[in-house]
């Protein structure tokens, strides 16, 4: 199932304003929480220039520049003003150890043969557009069809590091290829930017830093934001990182949002200027050329090393993955992938064609939260290892998946957070581990699919591999494929027929109608001696079960819907079945 959504910034408040502090016995968002809820969405306004007419000129005080025709060719460090229309190009020839600084006070530069602006030598150039000043940088070429080293590839294109900041607007047409290339390291700072490209809208061969700013990238054949290269650079630093440490950033393309050839890191440097991403895949484009560009991929962030959230609040919706990492690329480092995601803080909105979170070997949730509205299958590793945060996740097939795509084996730790999983109708698992399942502390809400017909099977947790739980808390809807053990440690409490192999609690063997079943949808909460978990169920279910370290023998317990009890008991030994 694909949704298509338009999201806005202003989305992204509502959903900043939740605390990413997790507890694993009072989960006050998951109480308000339902999958069939849909964040408020409409359309990106996108960032606009008024064209200036004022005549062209440049001027600097200390540096140099000659000028052939409508070619302004800088051959020395220095600062130089801008203003004015040209249809030509600013060339950059400096010496390699010399700094450009472009102010932009109001430009309007178009080039039908080449970049508008190109910096082919030099130590580094500076983009900045002046306060309150509105820029545009056109490349009026065809689009690309073959190699052509002559030219560059982008409106702005560099062969040397790269900075864009200032306080004013800059708009960017990339008609030919990348709306703003560069062949070394692309910094953005402080701008309000919208960067257009034919292939991709934001390439830094060998980085991309986003520290703050408004930016806006659309990559109308390609992708969005884009990182080439993987060696190792002459002063030992790692090439091909994207990382954001502030700003508002949406990038809306055909194939990847943000594409690493390393790693990307999302975080918060500065308090005061947080991280808003959003990001979409999967635009249709009437001009896309097969021959020219090949990837099929539509994936939302895609990394060939691994992927790192730190902080921030990021709606992802994409027709592929949302968030993925490969294992076992060879890097032109002579390294391999590692295929790793990690969440450590953060809110992390998700629809999604394909999965939602993909690692090609290690997940780990280690705080944040993590909301997937709709994915094929929510998490997908082939281990996961969950140490904090929430985690809400809806999957059209399984919710939770460990795989053995990538090993032999495949694994699943839990030993704090909350994880509340729910699926679709059909041969679907809330949590599907074809290797081992591991529970020592936290809570997990898993739900079976409702209404399910026919021979397919479906529980809350289905283990091929071996189940230990010594701690935390497991409750599950629809039964389990395999049961922890009870002890004086983990205690059970269930309604009939609900023990291994789900048995009464298949959907489409024994499921409710609304009217028959006390487990109706609506605001749960499972309360008693030592416990307080609240949760939504958005569907009707025919079973309901709960093992925990938090159970006390002789405590008691109730399963209240919408403030109305519908089970009571008392814990009077480890395992009571309840009525």
């Amino acid at each position: 199932m694909k949704k298509r959504l338009l999201i806005p910034f202003l989305s992204l408040l509502a959903l900043a304003s939740c605390s990413t502090n997790s507890s694993s016995t009072d989960e006050n968002y998951g109480s308000d929480y339902s999958f069939n809820e849909q964040i408020s969405i409409s359309e990106i306004k996108e960032i606009t220039v008024e064209e200036t007419t004022q005549d062209f000129e440049m001027t600097t005080s200390d540096g140099n520049f000659t000028k052939s025709g409508t070619t302004y060719s800088i051959t020395k460090g220095g600062t130089y003003s801008l203003v004015g229309k040209l249809d030509g190009q600013i060339l950059i020839s400096a010496g390699e150890s010399d700094e450009v600084v472009l102010e932009l006070n109001g430009v309007s530069i178009s080039n039908s043969s080449d970049s508008p602006i190109k910096a082919i030598s030099g130590s580094k150039v500076e983009i900045t557009a002046k306060s309150g000043s509105g820029n545009i940088i056109k490349d009026n070429r065809s689009k690309k069809t073959s190699e052509v080293e002559s030219v560059g590839e982008g409106a702005i294109s560099s062969s040397i590091d790269l900075k864009l900041k200032g306080s004013g607007t800059l708009v960017v047409n990339g008609n030919y290829n990348n709306g703003i290339h560069t062949s070394k390291d692309l910094t953005i700072q402080n701008v309000t930017l919208k960067s257009t490209g034919y292939n991709n809208a934001i390439k830094g061969k060998d980085s991309v830093n986003i520290q703050s700013g408004t930016i806006q990238g659309y990559g109308l054949n390609g992708n969005g934001i884009k990182t080439d290269n993987s060696d190792i650079s002459s002063k030992g630093n790692q090439r091909g990182t994207i990382s954001i440490d502030g700003g508002n950033i949406y990038v809306d393309s055909l194939h990847d949002a943000i594409d690493a050839s390393y790693d990307i890191v999302l975080d918060e440097v500065d308090s005061n200027i947080p991280t808003s991403l959003i990001v979409k895949t999967g635009t249709n484009s009437s001009s896309y050329n097969k021959s020219t560009f090949k990837s099929s991929s539509e994936k939302g962030l895609k990394a060939a090393n691994q992927i790192t959230v730190n902080k921030g609040t990021s709606v992802i919706y994409a027709s592929d993955d949302a968030i993925h990492a490969n294992y076992g690329d060879v890097l032109e480092s002579g390294n391999k992938g590692v295929g790793n995601i990690t969440v450590n803080d953060g809110v992390i909105q998700i629809a999604s064609g394909d999965d939602g979170l993909h690692a090609d070997n290690t997940l780990n949730v280690n705080g944040g939260k993590v909301i997937v509205t709709n994915a094929e299958e929510g998490f997908e590793a082939n281990y996961i290892n969950i140490t904090g945060g929430s985690s809400y996740i809806y999957g059209s097939d399984d919710g939770v998946n460990c795989s053995k795509k990538s090993f032999n084996n495949c694994a699943f730790s839990m030993s704090g957070g909350y994880l509340d999983v729910a699926v679709k109708s059909g041969d679907t698992d809330g949590i599907d581990s074809n290797g081992s399942f591991t529970l020592s502390g936290g809570t997990i809400v898993t739900r079976g699919a409702p209404g399910t017909s026919g021979n397919n099977m479906s529980t809350g947790l289905d283990v091929d591999g071996t189940i230990s739980m010594t701690g935390g808390t497991l409750i599950a809807f629809n039964g389990l494929e395999k049961s922890p053990s009870t002890s004086n440690t983990i205690k059970y409490a269930g309604t009939s027929g609900t023990n291994s192999m789900g048995i009464g609690g298949r959907p489409g063997q024994n499921q409710p109608s609304s009217s028959s079943s006390k487990l109706n949808a609506g605001k749960y909460v499972l309360s008693g001696t030592g416990l307080n978990i609240s949760f939504t169920n958005d569907y009707v279910y025919g079973s309901f079960q709960v093992y925990s370290s938090s159970l006390s023998s002789g405590g008691s317990y109730t399963l209240a819907l919408d403030e109305n009890n519908i089970y009571s008991w008392s814990q009077s030994s480890n395992s009571v079945t309840i009525s």
